[in-house]
């Protein structure tokens, strides 16, 4: 066992990271003591509690009062300006601020207005006026980013300290929106946490006031209507479609395809059957069969 003091000094050549993506010289948290949630878990730095009892070899053990706390005040130390502000270069040509590592590729059309960091674009991105995108985000070919909308900014999450204060979680992850995704006006996609990226898959689309949380996975050919909600952690099977409002709620998973999600409807709980669900929870009325109003048809 080390002293959460002790091992800050030397820390800088680690990296943090969730606790499911924990790899060697890693650095993580864990509040309980079931050996099946650190089982993976080798040549890396556990911050546990003090009653933390489970054998692990190769692990670096620091025992604190309060595990999650201690990550969160040890991420500070972690913090990156996502936007590089010292950096960004106003282009003429574009009539944008751009970060002089980003990367683009043939075709990339960028309209006043918009800040870019230090990101990679495809080939035939197409971003629109007054669009911010955040260092370390990732756009594949073909993908439309319109008026308005943020890509990697950084969640909220925090905890309380000792004194009633807040202190947050630094979010140094990314986003990775694949090919021929289309976003609306005014979405805002946050970053991953730690190591984690948010994950939009290709031909995805997210209409207009969408809102995705942190560490969120989105399958292929997804459709989220206007001002859908999606709290962090969550996971989208390919072939949805979230109708307007509708709500899916922290680590909850949507795992079958073909699931309509009604409007103004809050998914609480797993969803592992196709089907049409409303309602708040969301609770499954019928399968998914035929024409329905403002969906597409899948083929």
């Amino acid at each position: 066992m080390v002293h959460l003091r002790n091992f800050s000094k030397r820390m800088k050549s680690n990296h943090l990271s969730i606790l499911s993506k924990a790899n060697e010289n890693s650095i993580t948290y864990y509040t309980g003591n079931n050996f099946d949630h650190v089982a993976h878990l080798k040549n890396c730095t556990l911050i546990c509690n003090l009653d933390f009892n489970v054998e692990l070899p190769t692990v670096e053990l620091v025992k604190v009062a309060n595990p999650q706390l201690a990550f969160y005040k040890l991420s500070k130390s972690f913090k990156e300006d996502y936007l590089d502000r010292s950096r960004l270069v106003f282009h003429e040509e574009y009539q944008a601020y751009i970060h002089p590592e980003a990367k683009f590729g043939k075709n990339v059309s960028i309209a006043p207005g918009s800040v870019i960091g230090s990101c990679t674009l495809g080939d035939d991105v197409c971003i629109d006026s007054n669009v911010v995108l955040y260092n370390k985000t990732i756009i594949g070919n073909g993908t439309i980013i319109e008026s308005n909308s943020s890509v990697g900014a950084a969640g909220m999450m925090w905890v309380w300290d000792e004194d009633g204060s807040k202190v947050y979680l630094e979010q140094l992850g990314n986003v990775i929106i694949g090919p021929n995704c289309r976003i609306g006006t005014q979405c805002q996609i946050v970053r991953g946490s730690a190591n984690e990226s948010s994950i939009i898959g290709s031909g995805t689309c997210i209409a207009h006031g969408s809102m995705i949380g942190h560490g969120c996975i989105i399958g292929e050919n997804v459709h989220l209507a206007n001002g859908v909600k999606l709290g962090g952690s969550v996971h989208i099977a390919s072939r949805n479609f979230l109708s307007s409002g509708s709500i899916v709620c922290a680590r909850i998973k949507l795992i079958a395809e073909d699931i309509l999600l009604g409007a103004g409807a809050v998914a609480t709980k797993d969803i592992t059957d196709s089907g049409i669900y409303v309602g708040c929870p969301a609770k499954k009325i019928k399968d998914i069969k035929g024409k329905h109003s403002g969906v597409p048809v899948w083929s």
